[in-house]
């Protein structure tokens, strides 16, 4: 018996140093992320001040991107997560307002944050999907026009701190914490004009504007993002859906067999116009089968 008792405390014993080691990684290697300078060439886009494009960079901001669902409605910014696992992290206020960044960005220093995912000090934004999402030079340059033209706002928010599963999860790459890690510097590029009269590549824009591949992954298999993940999007997923089963999806988060959503879908791309989800669906019905459905999909 004491035996036996012997090799149980010596396997908790080791036990207990293996979990220390992955902690005390985890936590190093996270430091060195946040601390780690990246050098990017930032490509020269022209900030243009007109109407039209400050339209443009509003719908984009409000209603595809979605910008404002962590910067809020005014781009002020607001607390996306506020507990022990993740940490307190608070998306930056935009605007020109005491604690916002509109004083100190200059139109490439927004640029930089959009394009590499790498704020003014050349360190990594922190929780800002930045590789998610490609957009065309004259979009991103009118992205940045609306956040030029906003309202300046008053909102201060505390110094970031990050918790051990953000920190685990950033590490592991299965969570957008340091960004600029995620993104290949050296290969990044503007999206191509698309035709927004052919429904297909304008679907396959929107997609990419929406940052929809983040969590349905680049061949919409699913999987990707917060838990239970994004659902497989192909046929194999979501063969027979008909597009109002698909607008409806979007939103009311039911299928068409009733099952619910999981709540990670943000609800906000239900404000996405029809014609914008309507294409969206056009190009996802060229989309090759491929993959399984998803755990939460098969509850359905």
């Amino acid at each position: 018996m004491r035996t036996v008792l012997k090799w149980v405390l010596r396997l908790l014993l080791l036990l207990v140093l293996v979990v220390a080691l992955g902690v005390g990684y985890v936590y190093w290697r996270s430091a060195a992320l946040m601390a780690k300078i990246y050098d990017v060439k930032v490509p020269d886009v022209t900030i243009p001040s007109d109407e039209a494009s400050i339209a443009r960079g509003k719908h984009l901001v409000e209603r595809v991107s979605l910008c404002t669902e962590c910067h809020d409605k005014d781009l002020g910014g607001k607390m996306v997560s506020e507990n022990a696992a993740f940490g307190h992290l608070a998306a930056t206020n935009l605007t020109r307002g005491r604690g916002g960044i509109g004083t100190r960005y200059k139109d490439k220093d927004f640029v930089r944050a959009l394009v590499h995912g790498v704020k003014r000090d050349r360190h990594s934004v922190l929780f800002m999907p930045s590789a998610d999402y490609k957009f065309t030079e004259s979009d991103l340059a009118a992205i940045v026009a609306y956040i030029r033209s906003v309202p300046p706002v008053d909102r201060d928010f505390p110094a970031p701190s990050v918790g051990p599963m953000a920190r685990a999860l950033g590490v592991a790459g299965k969570f957008p914490l340091f960004v600029a890690e995620m993104i290949d510097h050296n290969t990044v590029a503007f999206a191509k004009a698309t035709d927004p009269a052919n429904p297909v590549s304008a679907g396959d824009y929107l997609i990419s504007t929406a940052g929809c591949r983040g969590c349905h992954r680049p061949d919409f298999t699913g999987g990707a993002g917060p838990p239970p993940g994004g659902s497989n999007l192909t046929p194999v997923g979501i063969g027979d859906w008909s597009e109002a089963d698909f607008l409806r999806a979007i939103r009311e988060h039911k299928r068409p067999n009733g099952s619910a959503i999981a709540e990670e879908m943000p609800r906000i791309y239900g404000t996405m116009s029809d014609d914008d989800l309507t294409k969206i669906f056009a190009f996802l019905k060229t989309v090759p089968a491929k993959g399984q459905k998803t755990k939460n999909q098969m509850k359905g």
